[in-house]
């Protein structure tokens, strides 16, 4: 009896523990006391907008608390599922810019990051340095030889860099997701174009040192096949807490970066 007891104090102060460190919300709107905006980032009818006509602005939105990366006393990284609607539109001229990011960043502002290219991450001095402790995934609209860019709508995973340590042209695979073996079932890729307008939802999962990163139109369920699969260690890169959220910029073309919805879980 002793023994059950103290396994049952055990697991409820195990449980304790985890429920503090854990973060899981969800946003089918947005309210002011939810995000912390920063730039031209502003929110209105539950939109959260992140550009607005402005030429070479930046518009950031951060959770309003810091998010645990780690297991508690341990150097291993909390794995991690992220998921959200957005639309991208140009204003006038069809050749948009620039596109935008979500990100894990050690503090909150926009202090470090430019606009135009830069798309409200980093900046020219900073792009490279190990010391940002910075990690995105970029909706990128514009090519920018400078960094590679594959073209002008792609979906790139940046570690402290806007170089991408991997990238692939925006759209989503589709196959027989009711067979049993997926190895065995036939995929086609399906292109999208970032900046029409339209709603598209992103999935992100990261788990034991493995990255995921699925994309699909929003009336379309999520693809059985992720747009981008990569092993990445995190390790040197999140600090024990970070910040999460959205980043944009425009450059001398401007559009809207819309997130309509979001949800987060660790």
């Amino acid at each position: 009896m002793q023994s059950l007891q103290l396994l049952v104090l055990f697991l409820s102060q195990l449980f304790l523990l985890q429920s503090a460190f854990a973060i899981d919300f969800a946003f089918n709107g947005f309210n002011s006391s939810d995000i912390l905006l920063y730039g031209n980032a502003t929110i209105d009818s539950g939109v959260l907008s992140l550009t607005d006509n402005s030429t070479y602005s930046i518009g950031r939105a951060l959770y309003n608390a810091k998010v645990p990366t780690r297991y508690p006393n341990s150097l291993n990284l909390l794995p991690f599922t992220t998921s959200f609607t957005f639309s991208i539109a140009p204003y006038k001229d069809p050749l948009g810019g620039h596109g935008f990011v979500l990100i894990f960043v050690p503090a909150s502002g926009i202090q470090g990051a430019s606009a135009g290219q830069y798309l409200g991450f980093l900046n020219n001095t900073s792009d490279g340095n190990p010391s940002n402790h910075a990690f995105g995934i970029e909706f990128d609209v514009f090519k920018d030889e400078e960094y590679s860019d594959i073209d002008n709508n792609h979906v790139g995973i940046d570690v402290n860099s806007l170089t991408s340590l991997a990238s692939y042209k925006a759209g989503y695979w589709i196959g027989d997701d009711t067979k049993e073996d997926s190895n065995n079932t036939t995929w086609s890729f399906k292109e999208v174009e970032l900046n029409d307008g339209a709603n598209y939802q992103a999935w992100i999962e990261y788990w034991n040192n493995q990255l995921s990163i699925t994309l699909a139109p929003e009336n379309i369920k999520k693809p059985g096949r992720p747009l981008i699969k990569v092993p990445l260690d995190l390790s040197d890169v999140f600090l024990d807490e970070m910040h999460v959220g959205f980043t944009a910029s425009t450059g001398v073309n401007v559009q809207n970066h819309n997130i309509l919805s979001w949800s987060f879980s660790n």
